[in-house]
């Protein structure tokens, strides 16, 4: 580089997001995408990991064993 050329500057992207809502989109399209995404199951890792922080944030630990039983499951 010459000392005429100015480096070029660096481009830092955010992370992907798939629990996060485009600001450049519709906010309603964004909601019904967001609520029919956790209705369908999609991104659970997403999901846990966006919980396990915010417990973390609050104080907060999650105490369920991997033998307890799903709260989200219907017993018959």
């Amino acid at each position: 580089m010459t000392k005429d050329e100015k480096p070029k500057p660096v481009v830092h992207s955010p992370p992907d997001d798939p629990l996060g809502i485009d600001p450049d989109k519709d906010f309603n399209a964004e909601a019904r995408r967001i609520a029919r995404d956790a209705i369908e199951g999609r991104h659970k890792e997403a999901v846990q990991a966006e919980a396990q922080a915010a417990l973390r944030r609050w104080g907060m630990t999650s105490t369920r064993s991997a033998d307890d039983p799903d709260p989200g499951e219907r017993k018959s």
